[in-house]
This record gives C-alpha cells, structure tokens and sequence, in this order.
C-alpha cells in the first residue's frame, strides 16, 4: 500500500481574554484546552479520533497563544506534519529562546468515550494528564517549516528529536513514518526506493552524530538504525520494534511472495525468508471493507501452501499489552532463535 503520511485539517479553537471569560459558558460544547484557548468538539464516534482532534485543537492553541514561542517540536509537529504519533493524547512541545520560568504547565485533562463528545474530566477522576512543555531549543531556520499558520519543525528535525527524547517504543512510529514522508516508497519501483532511502537514511543518521553530546543520544543512535521508511502502519512499526528490542533476526519489510500456480503474488509486512516466518498487523480499519476478513485469508492460505510458510498476526491489543506483545513476538521463532536473542541497548529506554 504505497500511502504516505500528509498533514491534517486543523479543528478552529475560539481565543478568549480574561475579561470575555463570563460569556463563555453561554456556548454549549465550549471546552477549555488551556488558558485563553476554547474548542468545541465535533461528533466522533471513536476514541482515538476524538483524542487526535483535541491534541490537535491543543497544539493550534499552544501556536495561538504563544508566549516567545518559536516552533511547535517533537509529537507537536509530528501531529501536524500527519505523522504516526503513537500516545493519542500526548504532550504539547515548543520550543523557546530563552530558558522559561514554567517550563511543564498542566492542562485541562479530557475525559473521553466511545460514541459522545468529549468532556472535560471531574475533579479527581483517573485520567492522564497531559503537559504544555516549553523547552530552550536554537533551531536554524532551515530546520522549520509553516503548516496551516503554525511552525513547527521539519521532518527530519522532527525525527531527530522524538528519537533524542521520546521512549524508542513512542518514537519509532513518528520516525519510520518521517522517513516514509522522505523517501515515499513505491512498490513498483523496489531500486529507485532503495536509493532514495539510503540517501534519506546518511541524512538522518548524520543528523542525529551532529547532536552527539545531546541527552539520549545511545537511543537515538539505537532508534536510527532501525528506522525505515517501508513500514506501512504504526502496528507494523511497533512489532518491528519488539523484534529489534528483544535483539531477534531482523525483518525483510514488504517482502514480495510470488504464487507461479495463479500468476499472483503478494506482499507481507514482516518477514523472515530464510525462516518462512511472516508476521502481519492487522489494523482494525482493514476490516471495516466488506469481503476484505476472507482475501486475507485467502492470501495467507495461498502462501501458506505453496511456499510453507507460517504466520503470526498482530492486533491493537498487543500495542495496548506489552507483556503479551513480547511473549507472541518470541513465540514466533524456533526455540533455538529465541533463546540466542539478547537485548539491545537504547532500544527499551
């Protein structure tokens, strides 16, 4: 599936001083994201997109209401460019000139569920809290890019600083799915990909040497080398991840499976050729299509008969369960494989 990550629509939020605050209630929906800064939700059935349309109203506000602010950074500007960001509901980042005298300011916490609007949560109730996050940054100019009205950081700075600063399970989806933006792979054309990856790739990885005093730089340098722009979803780049933590063979992404008998082939997430083991995520979106549930099972059976292969599929609940995440991922391989498999460093930080 050769899709590429592209910036969202921005939901309005409505900017109000202290001395208009009386006429607000007046407004039914009105939430407040933070100080100054108002949103009505719009009707959203599921949870994860009512989550990304308050963090994106949030980071319009941070912009909006900005104190010296220069650039929206890390998830900020990865939920702007579009990009895989795998917290639904994660911190606002800016970066500022000077060091700020309240550099984490707690936000208005959210409190959602399937099929209403989100509301703001009641006092004491067990909800994530989420953070305005101002940081001290010097970004060169070249490094920042407008989207929609708002700065924010490029990709490949982007990139850079969610694998400095983000847990290498958080950071891997808006990495890969930088990379993917960058190289914008095309199946039909395997060699042109290879080259414009490779030069995306000395890019990157000279972007993060060049930061090499920075804090995190053992994850960042850990989170490069795995990165790739051939992950198709953030599942597919979370399983990839296990893999690599765990320090078991690495994987052939898009691995091309020929079928002679039908004059087919097929293409798996994550493979192991000299092992015929393929693991696929199945994201919940890929069933919402009609007659899909059953080609994918013929395709998996088709494999499976002419070439022995044997797959392991991967949902939403093992991105939800660590623990079992890294059980099924083991389980996948031979004993003998498992058992020679040694942690990577930076790749659990």
């Amino acid at each position: 599936m050769d899709a590429y990550p592209t910036p969202p629509s921005l939901p309005p939020v409505i900017l109000s001083a202290v001395s208009n605050l009386p006429h607000l209630p007046s407004r039914p929906g009105l939430m407040r994201l933070m100080r100054g800064v108002y949103f009505s939700p719009s009707e959203q059935a599921e949870v994860w997109r009512q989550k990304r349309e308050v963090s994106l109203a949030r980071c319009r506000g941070a912009w909006e209401t900005r104190r010296s602010a220069t650039a929206l950074t890390h998830e900020s500007a990865a939920l702007v460019h579009g990009l895989w960001v795998r917290d639904a509901e994660p911190d606002v980042w800016t970066a500022v000139p000077r060091r700020p005298s309240a550099p984490t300011i707690v936000l208005p916490a959210m409190e959602f569920r399937r099929g209403r609007t989100p509301r703001l949560a009641p006092r004491g109730a067990a909800v994530r809290a989420v953070h305005l996050r101002r940081r001290r940054l010097q970004i060169p100019s070249e490094q920042l890019v407008m989207i929609q009205g708002i700065m924010v950081t490029d990709l490949m700075r982007t990139a850079v600083d969610c694998a400095f600063d983000l847990p290498a399970c958080q950071s891997i989806t808006i990495v890969d799915s930088a990379m993917r933006a960058l190289v914008r792979p095309d199946r039909r054309d395997p060699a042109g990909s290879q080259h414009r990856w490779q030069e995306v790739r000395n890019r990157f990885l000279q972007a993060v040497e060049e930061q090499a005093g920075r804090k995190g730089a053992v994850r960042a340098r850990a989170v490069a080398r795995i990165a790739s722009p051939f992950s198709e979803s953030p599942g597919e780049s979370v399983v990839r991840w296990q893999v690599e933590a765990l320090g078991l063979p690495s994987a052939a992404l898009q691995q091309r499976v020929d079928i002679p008998s039908q004059g087919r082939h097929f293409f798996l997430d994550l493979a192991w050729p000299a092992l015929r083991i393929a693991a696929e995520y199945d994201g919940r979106e890929k069933y919402t299509v009609t007659g899909t549930t059953w080609d994918e099972k013929v395709r998996q059976d088709l494999i499976q008969e002419s070439s022995g292969w044997t797959f392991k599929r991967f949902t939403a609940e093992h991105l939800r369960d660590a623990a079992r995440l890294c059980q099924d991922v083991l389980s996948m391989f031979p004993p003998a494989v498992a058992a020679n498999a040694r942690r990577r460093r930076g790749l659990w930080d």
